[in-house]
């Protein structure tokens, strides 16, 4: 899968490359640094996804957006900026951007959204998962408690309650019932649980 970081800063560009790389290492990812720069490669790669500051040279916001969403029309696209009038980040959402995000938002809910927007993302990395970690995540989407899992996995509980952990955290769920519905509804689960 390929995405598109927009940003004019090096830095910001690094640091939201690095987050997704590290999440899914098998990720293509191009860069830009300005609004031509962005529509070429988004025209020339058609990416899956487009994360975009909206205050870069060659455009105005609302025109870059509109503009990128025309070079790669199946592209999901997401803003990040410091704007903060809602007028112009209403009008950049009608443009053709699906969210906006400031730019101190954490970098987990910008991956987690991006999860649940893009399930083959999720889907791509499941034989990431360990095998353990998929039965519990099987096991916890048929509704079983974390003794339940425990005992039918022959662990303790305590070391179930360290898998649901890790499996919330990496869904980016909000509890273990979220991360359940997150699994199957982005396919992680393998037939079988």
């Amino acid at each position: 899968m390929r995405g598109l970081i927009c940003d004019d800063h090096p830095l910001m560009r690094e640091a939201v490359a690095g987050a997704l790389r590290d999440r899914w290492p098998n990720l293509t990812l191009d860069e830009a640094g300005d609004y031509p720069t962005a529509w070429r490669l988004a025209e020339a790669g058609g990416p899956a996804f487009c994360l975009v500051d909206l205050d870069m040279p060659g455009a105005a916001p609302v025109d870059g957006v509109a503009a990128l969403h025309a070079c790669a029309p199946q592209a999901l696209i997401l803003a990040l900026t410091g704007l903060t009038d809602a007028g112009l980040l209403e009008a950049v959402r009608a443009a053709g951007a699906a969210e906006v995000f400031s730019k101190n938002t954490d970098a987990t809910l910008l991956i987690a959204n991006l999860a649940e927007r893009l399930p083959e993302l999720q889907g791509a990395e499941a034989a990431r998962l360990p095998p353990r970690q998929q039965q519990v995540l099987g096991l916890l989407a048929e509704g079983l408690t974390n003794k339940e899992i425990a005992r039918r996995l022959a662990i303790s509980p305590a070391t179930v309650k360290i898998h649901v952990a890790r499996l919330t955290t990496w869904l980016g769920a909000a509890n273990r019932t979220d991360a359940a519905v997150r699994a199957q509804r982005a396919r992680v689960l393998r037939s079988g649980g």
